[in-house]
């Protein structure tokens, strides 16, 4: 597998910030909302927005050990 350009990591990135903050605009939204139902779903956005976020820092580390790298 080659290396990602600096192009590629700076997308992957902005795509980690944007899921971490829509994780926490739905987490505040959610703590917001009266209504159990809605709240329910805001959480539920919530815990997909952090499921990818994860799913994406696991797929980099897995990248990083696969091409010999160290976290720092």
């Amino acid at each position: 597998m080659k290396n990602l350009s600096t192009k590629e990591l700076n997308y992957i990135n902005d795509f980690l910030s944007w899921e971490l903050l829509s994780a926490k605009k739905c987490y505040q939204y959610g703590f917001q909302e009266m209504n159990s139902a809605h709240k329910q779903i805001f959480f539920d956005a919530a815990n997909i927005h952090q499921q990818n976020y994860l799913n994406v820092l696991n797929y980099i580390d897995q990248v990083n050990k696969n091409q010999g790298g160290q976290a720092h």
